[in-house]
C-alpha cells in the first residue's frame, strides 16, 4: 500500500514495429526494461507482443510519482531507446493514467 499524497501514474500503449528485425527489438525491449525497472519510483515495468498482431508491442508502466517517471523519461538509455525504435515505428498509441489510491488486491 501506498501512503504518499502525490498520485501514481500508470502509461500503457504500444508500439508497431513491422519494418525491424524482431531479434533486435527484442534484445531493446529486454534493455530498456532492466534498466526502468532499477529507476527509482518503478513500480511495474513490461512489454509484451500483441497475440493478434505480430511486431506490435503492448507496454505497461507504473511510476509512485509523475516526478519519478519525469526522471525516467529524462535518462539517457530512454533518449537512446526512442531513437533506435520509437522514431522507426509505424505506429504507436499511449495512454497516461493518474491512479490517488493504490493497494494490494485481496
Amino acid at each position: 500500500m501506498t501512503t504518499t499524497d502525490e498520485p501514481t501514474v500508470i502509461i500503457t500503449g504500444y508500439l508497431d514495429v513491422p519494418d525491424l528485425d524482431r531479434a533486435e527489438v527484442l534484445g531493446g525491449l529486454a534493455d530498456v526494461t532492466a534498466r526502468s525497472r532499477l529507476d527509482p519510483g518503478c513500480i511495474e515495468y513490461w512489454w509484451a507482443e500483441d497475440l493478434d498482431r505480430p511486431m506490435r508491442f503492448r507496454f505497461y508502466e507504473c511510476w509512485e510519482s509523475a516526478d519519478h517517471l519525469a526522471a525516467h523519461r529524462a535518462q539517457p538509455y530512454e533518449a537512446e531507446f526512442v531513437e533506435q525504435f520509437v522514431s522507426r515505428c509505424r505506429g504507436a498509441d499511449a495512454t497516461v493514467c493518474t491512479v490517488t489510491d493504490r493497494r494490494a488486491a485481496r
